[in-house]
């Protein structure tokens, strides 16, 4: 079992779960007792896991391992309808955020902080370097003009702006 959960990158209590729930039973168990996974198992674990990256739910996926094409195109496409609204909504709540920081004091003095008095102030708010990265390459990643509004808002020089955008461009593909 330790094979396989260090293989696909789960927790030995993900495999039991899965057993537990008739998701995933092994097809085996040798003499100690330890469960043998066949190549078909293999495949239905990868196949579990592509469905929950994909934000399935456990529920659903149970019903999908046996359903036809067609079944599993018309949940795909609703959970892909769902996402895009959750990508709207969080579009729609960096509008008001932005909204909201042009209309405070703190926009206002935005532009006499340099990078490092800004990053202090994360950092003391407990958002690190990386987490910030990574908030401002998802940013650019799913807005990339209201990201260029963000980073306009702090007090970032068109030149500044642009290589702030590629590095968290490359940031993104690593």
């Amino acid at each position: 079992m330790s094979k396989i959960a260090a293989r696909f990158g789960v927790s030995r209590s993900t495999l039991l779960y899965y057993d537990s729930i008739n998701l995933l039973k092994p097809s085996a168990r040798n003499e100690a007792g330890y469960r043998l996974y066949s190549d078909a198992d293999v495949e239905r674990l990868r196949k579990i896991l592509l469905f929950r990256k994909a934000g399935v739910s456990l529920g659903e996926i149970a019903n999908l391992l046996h359903a036809e094409n067609l079944e599993v195109t018309a949940l795909l496409l609703k959970r892909m309808g769902e996402l895009n609204k959750e990508i709207e909504a969080v579009k729609k709540q960096q509008a008001v955020i932005i909204k909201l920081l042009e209309n405070s004091m703190l926009y206002k003095n935005l532009k006499n902080l340099d990078e490092c008095t800004w990053l202090a102030i994360l950092n003391s708010a407990g958002i690190s370097r990386k987490t910030s990265d990574e908030w401002h390459s998802e940013f650019e990643k799913h807005s990339p003009l209201q990201h260029q509004l963000f980073l306009e808002l702090l007090g970032f020089n068109e030149e500044e702006i642009l290589n702030q955008r590629e590095r968290y461009r490359a940031f993104d593909k690593r």
